[in-house]
């Protein structure tokens, strides 16, 4: 196997992890919760998991894993060290919580009691600044990750050859 397609694998993997522990770790809410078949409990947990695993995170593994491949080529030639990964991934992880906070900014602008107000556009302003800037750390966390695992696949495959 080539190093860059041994870096999309890994990249691939990693992001199937995250995403898999992710789904499974839930923390305690304090409140009890009595099943009356705990082995019809722990399938259902599992086929939850996996579709979303199928479904959600392996369409996004796979976006990771090409654009992993295309860096590592990059890598291998020479022509980058691989950090426009890093700023792909956060400038994504920002990109992502626009459709989640623009909506509700949006309609608080068009309500009739709030209309013409300047400071419900700039509390609007800094809301998606807020929550797009906590989107970029994370993605740029995530780039950080990747870019690791795939920098050591590489450094790997080097010393394997030489």
């Amino acid at each position: 196997m080539r190093a860059e397609n041994a870096a999309a694998l890994t990249n691939f993997l990693v992001i199937l992890l995250i995403a898999g522990l992710t789904l499974t770790w839930s923390p305690s809410n304090g409140s009890t919760v009595v099943y009356a078949h705990p082995a019809k409990a722990v399938f259902q947990a599992a086929a939850t998991v996996l579709l979303a695993l199928a479904f959600i995170a392996a369409p996004v593994a796979a976006f990771v894993s090409w654009r992993t491949w295309v860096h590592a080529q990059r890598v291998m030639a020479h022509e980058t060290r691989g950090w426009q990964g890093v700023m792909e991934a956060g400038a994504l992880g920002f990109a992502v919580t626009l459709p989640f906070v623009l909506p509700g900014v949006v309609a608080r602008q068009f309500d009739p009691g709030q209309w013409g107000q300047p400071r419900a556009f700039i509390l609007g302003l800094g809301y998606v600044g807020v929550y797009g800037v906590l989107g970029l750390a994370v993605g740029l966390l995530l780039g950080s990750v990747l870019w690791l695992s795939a920098r050591l696949v590489l450094l790997l495959y080097r010393r394997r050859l030489t």
